[in-house]
């Protein structure tokens, strides 16, 4: 009995241990995946300089990756380049607080009104497939080369992953939780706050981080198209000036631009779902 009860202390603090050791773990596999990320970019820049540099691509088609660098670095001083970033940037978002604005009470009639969604479905399922690029047309005519024409691209095209996600996570309270919520008797608050926001914010957010690197893509291919101010139409008309180092250097900054927004929305998806199963796993990884 002594025994075993000395040994008790020595047995909470190996308890104590293992409680950390998933952080320690968590926190290496997270160092461990950005030094193989970096290692991977820094490789692929290496390849193609030396690829660059001996002739395998056609001559004038790909300059070689230093020099792009140098000219991604100074598109960064010059004001050229942040007026079309905030172009880009500020339609993009504009189109994604208007699809969060046509989206949410469309989700809520299609997910709680049985008559709504069967009447609407299948014009959804029609347009759900049509791709922005093939709208251009009918944006130039009704608007020109114009902030206007974007937005309207934007949200026929990037609306659609928020929609669903959404009209999902309505279902889902349409199920046992509706159930359990009306068999304890809740109130509206506490079934706001207890079921349904828990039930709908992670396919909102889901569907949100989705949808705005959507609206960037088609911000861009837009203003390429389109002629509209942006990124875009920067990188068209770095190619037909045949400069080549700054039209790459400017597809370089979109792709980063796009990286950052979905880094950005996942960023905001942990502290607001910090008690969801896939950021509790996350953390002990």
């Amino acid at each position: 009995m002594t025994t075993q009860i000395r040994q008790l202390p020595a047995q909470a603090r190996e308890g104590t241990g293992r409680r950390t050791a998933p952080r320690r773990s968590f926190a290496a596999g997270r160092t461990g995946r950005m030094a193989l990320g970096a290692g991977t970019v820094v490789a692929v820049m290496a390849v193609w300089e030396v690829l660059a540099r001996s002739g395998a691509f056609p001559p004038g088609s790909i300059p070689p990756a230093s020099a792009v660098l140098a000219e991604f670095i100074g598109q960064l001083g010059t004001l050229g380049f942040w007026e079309a970033l905030w172009n880009t940037v500020s339609v993009a978002l504009l189109g994604l607080l208007l699809i969060v604005v046509v989206a949410s009470p469309l989700a809520l009639l299609i997910g709680l009104v049985r008559p709504v969604q069967e009447s609407v479905w299948f014009v959804l399922e029609f347009l759900k497939p049509i791709p922005p690029v093939a709208l251009i047309p009918l944006g130039l005519l009704l608007w020109g080369p114009s902030p206007g024409m974007k937005l309207f691209l934007i949200v026929m095209g990037a609306i659609w992953p928020l929609l669903t996600q959404l009209i999902y996570g309505i279902r889902e309270i349409n199920g046992v939780g509706a159930e359990m919520a009306r068999s304890y008797r809740l109130g509206r608050w506490l079934t706001v706050s207890r079921l349904v926001v828990p039930s709908v914010l992670p396919f909102a957010l889901t569907g949100l981080r989705i949808s705005a690197s959507i609206a960037v893509i088609v911000a861009v291919v837009t203003e390429m198209i389109g002629g509209a101010a942006g990124l875009g139409q920067n990188i068209v008309v770095a190619q037909s000036a045949g400069a080549l180092a700054e039209m790459y250097a400017l597809i370089l900054a979109a792709g980063l631009l796009g990286l950052a927004i979905n880094a950005g929305f996942r960023g905001l998806a942990k502290p607001l779902l910090f008690w969801h199963p896939s950021i509790r796993q996350e953390g002990t990884l």
